[in-house]
C-alpha cells in the first residue's frame, strides 16, 4: 500500500462522512414526517371516517365508565380503611406512659 492509496482512502472516508451528513441534513427531515406522504395527516374532524369516529367514541365512553367504577371502588376502599382506623382508635386509648407514676389524690 503506497502513500497515494492512503490519501485516497482518507479522501474517500471524508467524502463519505460529508455525504452522510448532507443526506441526513437534506433528505431525512422530509422523510421524518412520513404521515404526510401516506396521507395520514390530520386536517380536522373531516379526515376521520364516520365508522372510525363511532368506534373511538364507544371506546372513550367505555374507558370513562371503567374509570368511574374504579374511582367508586377506590372511594369505598378508602371509606372502609378510615372506618377501620377509627374503630382501632376507639378500642385502644393508650393514655400517657407517665400516668402510672402520678400521685393519686
Amino acid at each position: 500500500m503506497s502513500r497515494t492509496d492512503g490519501r485516497k482512502l482518507v479522501a474517500f472516508a471524508g467524502t463519505a462522512i460529508v455525504g452522510a451528513l448532507g443526506f441526513a441534513t437534506i433528505y431525512l427531515p422530509f422523510m421524518a414526517d412520513r404521515d404526510k406522504l401516506r396521507g395520514l395527516f390530520e386536517e380536522g374532524e373531516q379526515s376521520i371516517p364516520e365508522g372510525a369516529r363511532r368506534e373511538i367514541q364507544a371506546i372513550l365512553k367505555a374507558e370513562r365508565e371503567s374509570q368511574q367504577r374504579m374511582d367508586e371502588v377506590v372511594h369505598q376502599q378508602q371509606q372502609y380503611e378510615e372506618a377501620e382506623q377509627q374503630k382501632e382508635k376507639q378500642k385502644a386509648s393508650p393514655g400517657s406512659m407517665w400516668s402510672s407514676f402520678r400521685r393519686k389524690q
